[in-house]
C-alpha cells in the first residue's frame, strides 16, 4: 500500500515544473547590444514557463546550420528571411525586437541618404548576418569575420560604409570613443522585426511559448518588456 505522502509527491511531480527543462538556444558569438537585450527578454519568458535558457554561441552562419540540424533547440533571434533556407525552424510569431538598420561612415565623407547611394561605395558587412549580406550582395563589399575587423576596415579606409542596427551603432561609437570620427545616418533605411525560432523537434515547447507570448502581446506586456529591457541596457551603458 502506497503512503499518502508518496502519492502526493508523485502527483506534484507530474503537474509541476518538473516537466521544465533546459532549453539550449543558439546565438551569434558577436554579442551585439540587440542580442544582449533579446537574451534578457527570452530568459524572462522562458522562466515564466518554468524553463531555463542556456545560450550556445556559434559563428553567425553556423548558428543557423546547427539549429536547422537540431543540434540545439532553437535560435535566439533572427529576421524571417532565414526561413526559406532553413526549413526546420518554427517561428514564434511575436517580434521580440526590431533592427533599425543604419549606416556608419567617417565624418569626412558624403552622407548616405538612401540605399541607392551605396552603389558607388565600398560596403563592409559581418559574415553570417543574413540581412546585411542580402542587401549588399550586388554592391562592392568586403565581408569581415568579426566586429574588430569591420571597424578597422572602416577606420582605415578599406570600406566607405558599414551596416549596423541603430542601438549597436550608438553603443559602439560611445564604447570605442569614436564620436568625433564616425557618424550614423539620420534615417533608418529599414526596420526589420526579429523573431525567436525553435527546431521542429521542440514543437511542444514552441506551442507553449507561442501561447504565453500571445497572452503577453494581447495585454501589451510583451512590448512593455521589450522597452524596459532596452532601457535597462541603455541605463547600464551610461554607468
Amino acid at each position: 500500500m502506497h503512503s499518502p505522502i508518496i502519492i502526493l509527491l508523485l502527483v506534484l511531480m507530474a503537474f509541476s515544473p518538473a516537466h521544465a527543462k533546459q532549453v539550449r538556444i543558439a546565438s551569434i558569438n558577436h554579442q551585439t547590444p540587440r542580442l544582449a537585450v533579446t537574451q534578457s527578454i527570452m530568459n524572462l519568458i522562458y522562466q515564466r514557463l518554468g524553463h531555463t535558457m542556456a545560450i550556445v554561441n556559434f559563428p553567425a552562419k553556423r548558428s543557423l546550420i546547427e539549429v536547422n540540424k537540431g543540434t540545439v533547440n532553437g535560435e535566439l533571434a533572427r529576421a524571417s528571411l532565414v526561413e526559406a533556407r532553413y526549413p526546420n525552424l518554427i517561428r514564434i510569431p511575436y517580434a521580440i525586437g526590431t533592427i533599425k538598420l543604419v549606416t556608419l561612415q567617417t565624418k569626412n565623407t558624403a552622407l548616405v541618404q538612401q540605399l541607392a547611394d551605396l552603389k558607388s561605395r565600398r560596403v563592409g558587412v559581418l559574415r553570417g548576418y543574413a540581412l546585411t549580406e542580402k542587401i549588399s550582395e550586388h554592391l562592392t563589399r568586403e565581408i569581415y569575420n568579426d566586429l574588430a575587423g569591420l571597424f578597422q576596415g572602416l577606420m582605415h579606409g578599406r570600406v566607405d560604409v558599414i551596416f549596423f542596427s541603430r542601438l549597436a551603432a550608438e553603443h559602439y561609437i560611445k564604447k570605442l570613443k569614436l564620436e568625433d570620427k564616425l557618424v550614423i545616418s539620420e534615417k533608418s533605411f529599414m526596420e526589420i522585426p526579429l523573431y525567436h525560432y525553435l527546431h521542429n523537434n521542440s514543437a511542444n515547447i514552441a506551442q507553449t511559448l507561442t501561447e504565453e507570448m500571445q497572452k503577453m502581446h494581447a495585454t501589451g506586456e510583451l512590448q512593455n518588456l521589450i522597452q524596459s529591457q532596452e532601457q535597462s541596457f541603455l541605463d547600464a551603458r551610461e554607468n
